[in-house]
C-alpha cells in the first residue's frame, strides 16, 4: 500500500500542461485514437505520427453529475479484513465492522501484464453482479515509493504502459471509479530528472487510456494537505492531463482530518478548472498522530473515519472513501512490524474501538 514519507526537495521544472481546444468530436476521436496505440488494438484507427501527446483536447464538463452518486459502493468479501472476520474466534464485532464497510481494490505488478485483465474484470463483474459500484486503485509505477516500505512496480515506463492498457482492457465500459497512483505524482522528486520526466509521460498515458471508459470516474492522487502547496499540486495535475479526468484523491493511506482536506482540495480545485476529488477517511477519525519520525507508520491512537459516501461537506467532493485497507501494515516501521499490506488483527480493532470515542 501507499506509505507517505516526509515530502522532499524539488528538483528542476514541471513538464508543460497539454493544450486545449477540440470538440466533442475531436475529443472522441482523440480518446479512441490514443487508446488504439496504447492497447495496440487493430480495430482503432491510429494518427500516422504516432504522438498522441500532441493531441489537443477539451476540459471536462463543468456541470456533469456526481459520477460516484446514484449507487452504492461494491462491498469485496475477498479483502483481509473480511477474511480476518470470517477467521476470528471469537467473533470480532469490530472486523466484522471493517468487513462490511466497501473499500477500494488495489492492483499492482503483482499482477502481471499477461494477467490483470482477467482479474480486474472478474471484480467488476462481481461488483455488477450484486449491482455495486466497483473502486479501483492502481499502484505499480517504476520506482514505486521511492524504495520505501513499499518499494516495487515494473521495470520500465514501457511495461507499465503496457500493463495500464491491459486494465482499462479489463475495465471496458464498465461503471467504475479509479484512483491513479497514490503517490506517484507527489512523489516524484525522489527520482532524478529524466526518470522523473518518464514518470509524468507514463502518469499522462494512463490518464488517456483509462478515461478512453466515459464511465471511468478516473481521480489522479495528489498526496494530501500537507505535502505540496495547491499551487504546485495544481501545476503537477494540470501536467498529466487532470483535465481528461474527473480530478484527483487526496489522503490515500494517510490520516488528516475531512475537513482539512476539503480545504486543500477545495484550494487546488479552484486552480484547475472546478476539478473534482475523493478522501480517503479510512483512518482519519482522530486527525494524525503527532510530529515524529515515522508518524504515518502504524501509528497508535488513530481511528476509523467516516463511512464511505458521496454526502459530502466539499463543494467539489464526490465522495469519501476507504483508499487504505484499515488494519493492514504500513511497512516495518522501524520496529519490526509487519510488512506492508499485512494485515493486523489487533491494529484494526483498535482502529474501530478508538471511533467509538
Amino acid at each position: 500500500m501507499a506509505r507517505h514519507a516526509a515530502p522532499m526537495a524539488r528538483r528542476g521544472g514541471i513538464l508543460a500542461a497539454p493544450a486545449a481546444g477540440l470538440g466533442v468530436f475531436g475529443l472522441t476521436a482523440a480518446l479512441l485514437l490514443t487508446f488504439g496505440l496504447l492497447t495496440g488494438r487493430d480495430d482503432v484507427p491510429r494518427p500516422s505520427s504516432g504522438h498522441v501527446e500532441s493531441q489537443p483536447i477539451e476540459t471536462r464538463l463543468l456541470d456533469a453529475p456526481n459520477p460516484l452518486s446514484g449507487g452504492s459502493f461494491y462491498v469485496d468479501w475477498s479483502m483481509s479484513a473480511a477474511v480476518a472476520a470470517d477467521q476470528s474466534n471469537p467473533p470480532s464485532a469490530e472486523l466484522r465492522q471493517l468487513a462490511d464497510t466497501p473499500q477500494v481494490r488495489w492492483i499492482g505488478d503483482e499482477s502481471g501484464i499477461e494477467f490483470v485483465a482477467a482479474e480486474v474484470r472478474a471484480y467488476i463483474e462481481a461488483a455488477s453482479s450484486v449491482g455495486e459500484i466497483p473502486l479501483l486503485a492502481t499502484y505499480a509505477l517504476p520506482h514505486r515509493d521511492c524504495g520505501n516500505f513499499s518499494t516495487g512496480g515494473f521495470a520500465t515506463p514501457d511495461d507499465y504502459r503496457k500493463w495500464i492498457a491491459e486494465v482499462a482492457a479489463g475495465i471496458g465500459m464498465a461503471r467504475i471509479g479509479i484512483v491513479l497512483e497514490p503517490d506517484g505524482l507527489v512523489a516524484a522528486d525522489c527520482l532524478p530528472d529524466a526518470e522523473r520526466g518518464d514518470r509524468f509521460a507514463i502518469l499522462r498515458d494512463a490518464v488517456i487510456a483509462l478515461t478512453a471508459n466515459p464511465n471511468a470516474a478516473v481521480y489522479i492522487d495528489g498526496g494530501h494537505s500537507r505535502w505540496l502547496p495547491p499551487d504546485e499540486l495544481a501545476r503537477r495535475l494540470a501536467d498529466v492531463g487532470v483535465e481528461r479526468a474527473r480530478g484527483f484523491a487526496l489522503n490515500a493511506a494517510n490520516f488528516f482530518s475531512t475537513d482539512e482536506e476539503i480545504a486543500y482540495g477545495e484550494a487546488v480545485s479552484k486552480l484547475t478548472n472546478g476539478a473534482h476529488y475523493v478522501i480517503d477517511t479510512s483512518r482519519n477519525g482522530a486527525g494524525p498522530a503527532p510530529d515524529g519520525p515515522l508518524n504515518w507508520c502504524n501509528p497508535p491512537g488513530r481511528a476509523v473515519g467516516s463511512a464511505p459516501t458521496t454526502n459530502t461537506a466539499g463543494a467539489h467532493a464526490d465522495a469519501y472513501l476507504w483508499i487504505k485497507h484499515p488494519g493492514e501494515s504500513d511497512g516495518e516501521c522501524g520496529r519490526n512490524d509487519p510488512r506492508s499490506g499485512h494485515f493486523m488483527p489487533q491494529y484494526a480493532v483498535d482502529l474501530v474501538r478508538s471511533s467509538r470515542g
